[in-house]
């Protein structure tokens, strides 16, 4: 997605309410009454998308999931043309330039890059935002450098939230589950309390397959140092730095 600075940065108390909000589907009751007073009762019943925001008190515990960077950028572009492909008629010429591929996603980041590019050098205020004024150079040589920024500045403000709610967090690495399913999930449930899904005979469900595609080719070897600078740059100082090495 198109986005300038003031989209992609987040303050701490910001990233803090929009982790307490939600969406949830709810009964439509204004659609719902005229069912109720009709006759047929095998008539589909409505429901509305309600937005809310839950109480702090209701996190016991959390799952930090960390994902490269890399792969992260182009899982968020193909999340891009899965929604643009809803509106296939609206949506056309967007699908056309941006196809699902390296040249695709290329084209998708340098649009990116020009189109907010003078704007994020010359006239936005990083520092108001706790960042060194030279940030900006480190941004050359980085396909999809707003991607990045906002993959790091997530990471850093989720371990802060995690210490404000002051509650235990498993940190989970994406690529352990091509490793090893079986060993990640156990883990994983049992740090949530959880137990595995049994079939009708008592035992346990197969876990379905996990596939982890080969994108190597999204990004040369020059690009890929000079993001893993820029991330460090963004998280200098921050806490659980570490994590993302």
């Amino acid at each position: 997605t198109h986005c300038p600075p003031i989209m992609y940065i987040e303050s701490e108390e910001t990233f803090f309410q929009r982790c307490l909000s939600g969406a949830r589907k709810v009964p439509d009751k204004s659609k719902n009454t005229k069912l109720d007073n009709s006759n047929n009762k095998n008539e589909k019943q409505y429901y509305k998308k309600e937005f809310v925001t839950y109480s702090p008190n209701l996190i016991h515990s959390a799952v930090h999931l960390i994902r490269n960077p890399f792969d992260n950028a182009i899982s968020r572009f193909h999340h891009e043309l899965k929604e643009h492909a809803k509106n296939p008629t609206k949506y056309q010429s967007w699908m056309d330039r941006y196809p699902r591929n390296s040249l695709g996603f290329r084209k998708w980041c340098n649009d990116e890059n020009t189109m907010y590019g003078a704007y994020e050098r010359e006239h936005f205020n990083w520092t108001e935002y706790g960042y060194s004024s030279d940030i900006t150079k480190y941004f050359e040589g980085v396909s999809c450098h707003a991607e990045m920024v906002r993959y790091a500045l997530w990471h850093a403000l989720a371990i802060r939230t995690a210490e404000r709610l002051d509650v235990p967090v498993m940190y989970v690495y994406y690529e352990d589950y091509a490793n090893d399913l079986e060993g990640e999930t156990n883990k994983l449930l049992s740090f949530l309390n959880l137990t595995r899904s049994v079939d009708g005979e008592g035992n346990q469900v197969e876990l379905p397959e996990f596939r982890q595609s080969d994108y190597a080719d999204y990004f040369t070897l020059e690009e890929r140092a000079a993001t893993s600078e820029l991330i460090r740059r963004v998280l200098k100082n921050e806490k659980g730095i570490e994590l993302l090495d």
